[in-house]
């Protein structure tokens, strides 16, 4: 008997112990959600056969003979804005100049990278990259001016400049 007195105790203080049921709560993650960046736009843009002109001294037509542009273009939608990042690599660009037969060419994989936060869930951005051209014999490097117009819907790109200007002392 006193066994079972001292059971019947014991299970009185483990039950006023208890919390007592609830309704359910919503729980905050410690952790926030994962965020994945969806790629929007993955485009290569030849310039084979296309041509800027250097006003640089001398002044002369650079036939583009190789290489492309290669965009790619990821977004992060957040709740209130948006992530959008515009990778861009000018990819084995060469060129000859039809006056002095000069060879031009873009280091290889040059590279740049931008990232605007905007509000979603259109948007039109225009970038103006600059990338170092490199002119064969003594006379000084130039820059590859490359401007282009990105869209969002639906994911377009628009090259709208592709020139080349002075960029003084050879390195």
């Amino acid at each position: 008997m006193k066994r079972l007195a001292l059971l019947a105790i014991a299970f009185a203080w483990l039950a006023a112990c208890e919390t007592p049921p609830s309704a359910p709560t919503s729980q905050t993650p410690v952790i926030p959600p994962p965020s994945f960046a969806t790629t929007i736009a993955n485009e290569r843009v030849p310039v084979t056969g296309m041509f800027a002109v250097n006003t640089c001294p001398p002044d002369e037509v650079v036939d583009l003979l190789s290489g492309f542009l290669h965009y790619v273009v990821t977004e992060e939608i957040g709740p209130t804005s948006a992530d959008v990042t515009i990778h861009v690599d000018a990819e084995g660009i060469e060129g000859f100049g039809q006056i002095t037969k000069e060879r031009y060419s873009v280091p290889i994989n040059e590279t740049d990278e931008v990232t605007i936060t905007d509000v979603p869930p259109t948007f039109t951005e225009e970038f103006d990259l600059r990338y170092r051209l490199i002119r064969e014999g003594s006379l000084d490097d130039l820059w590859l001016r490359v401007t282009f117009t990105f869209t969002d819907p639906p994911g377009t790109l628009d090259v709208r400049r592709l020139e080349i200007e002075c960029r003084g002392g050879a390195t």
